[in-house]
C-alpha cells in the first residue's frame, strides 16, 4: 500500500516539496544576510538601517505568503483524495481489491499526514531560527499573528488540519470543482476564527507597576514582556485612564503618551494586560492540540463516510 500511495501522490508529493525548499531556502537566505545588517544598523558610524529595514520588510512579506501553503495541501493533497476518485469512478475499483477500505482510506491518510507532518515542521524550524537572526529587530512570535502561525509547533498541526479539510470536504461534496471552492472558503474562515480565538486560550494576566517596571507606551503586541493586551493608567484615586487621556494629563508637547517621567510626577502607575513571554510554548501546544483534535474528528467523519459509501 505505501509504494501505491507513493505511485499515485509522487508528484503532488514533488510539487510541494519543491515549493517548500524554495520558501525556506529564500528564507535562510534572508536571515543569513541579517546579523551583518543589524550591527551596521546599531552599531555603524551612520547608523544606516535601510539594508535591514529592507532585509525584515522582505522575510516578513514571505513569512506571510507562507500562511497560503496549507492551503495548497488541502486544495492539491486532500480534496481531490476522494472527490476525484468518487467523481471518474475509479474509487470502486479501489473497494473490489483485497485491500479493505478501512486499510485504503488509513494507508492514504497515513501517508499524507505524515508527510504534510514532516513539510509543517520543516517550515516552523525554519521561520523559528531566521527569526532569531534578526535579533531584537525581526518581531517576536508571541502576539504577531503572521510569526506565530507560521512559527514553532503550530505549522505541523495547520498543515495537518488542512489536509483533512480537504479530505472531507471532498468526500463529502463528491465533486472536485466545488470541493476546491469549498476548502479554500472553509480554511480562509478557519485560519482567520484561529486567529481571534488565539487570545482567548488562555485568561492575560493583568500587572500594576511603577515608572520604573512600566511598559514603552505605545507598545507593540509581541514586546519583551510577553504579548501585550492593553495598557492603560491608574491615578492616585485609582481612576483608570487611557494612554491618550494620561498622556494629556502629563502635558508635555513631546510625547503624546505618558513617560517614565511624568508617571513618577503625577503618581500615576501602569496597567498591563498581557500573556508572559514563559506562556509561548503553552499557546502553541493548545492551539497545535486544537487543531490536531479536530483533525483527528475530520479523519473519523470521512472513514465513516467511506465504510458507509455504496
Amino acid at each position: 500500500m505505501l509504494w501505491l500511495v507513493w505511485r499515485q501522490h509522487r508528484w503532488q508529493f514533488l510539487a510541494v516539496a519543491a515549493v517548500v525548499a524554495a520558501y525556506c531556502g529564500y528564507l535562510l537566505w534572508l536571515a543569513r544576510a541579517a546579523p551583518a545588517a543589524v550591527e551596521v544598523c546599531l552599531t555603524g558610524p551612520t547608523g544606516d538601517c535601510t539594508e535591514i529595514n529592507e532585509i525584515t520588510s522582505s522575510w516578513r512579506d514571505l513569512v506571510l505568503a507562507g500562511n497560503l501553503l496549507p492551503l495548497a495541501v488541502g486544495v492539491f493533497w486532500g480534496t481531490p483524495l476522494l472527490a476525484r476518485e468518487v467523481e471518474q469512478g475509479t474509487i470502486r475499483l479501489a473497494f473490489t481489491q483485497s485491500v479493505s477500505r478501512r486499510r485504503w482510506l488509513a494507508a492514504k491518510l497515513g501517508v499524507l499526514a505524515a508527510v504534510a507532518a514532516a513539510l509543517g515542521l520543516v517550515v516552523g524550524g525554519t521561520v523559528t531560527w531566521s527569526s532569531g537572526r534578526f535579533d531584537s529587530l525581526s518581531g517576536r512570535p508571541f502576539g504577531d499573528a503572521v510569526l506565530f502561525s507560521q512559527a514553532g509547533l503550530v505549522p505541523v498541526a495547520t498543515w495537518v488540519f488542512a489536509l483533512l479539510a480537504g479530505v472531507a470536504l471532498g468526500g463529502f461534496l463528491r465533486r472536485l470543482m466545488p470541493a476546491v471552492a469549498a476548502t479554500i472558503v472553509a480554511l480562509a474562515l478557519a485560519f482567520a476564527g484561529l486567529v481571534a480565538l488565539r487570545p482567548h486560550l488562555i485568561p492575560p494576566v493583568a500587572q500594576v507597576v511603577g515608572a520604573e517596571q512600566m511598559v514603552g507606551d505605545p507598545s507593540p503586541e509581541a514586546a519583551d514582556v510577553g504579548w501585550i493586551y492593553g495598557l492603560s493608567y491608574l491615578d492616585s484615586s485609582g481612576h483608570e485612564l487611557g494612554s491618550a487621556a494620561a498622556g494629556a494629563r502629563c502635558a508635555d508637547p513631546a510625547n503624546t503618551y505618558p513617560t517614565p517621567d511624568c508617571v513618577t510626577r503625577l503618581g500615576l502607575r501602569q496597567r498591563i494586560v498581557y500573556q508572559p513571554a514563559d506562556r509561548y510554548v503553552w499557546f502553541q501546544l493548545v492551539e497545535a492540540g486544537l487543531l490536531l483534535v479536530i483533525s483527528a474528528g475530520l479523519a473519523s467523519g470521512v472513514r465513516r463516510r467511506v465504510a458507509d459509501a455504496a
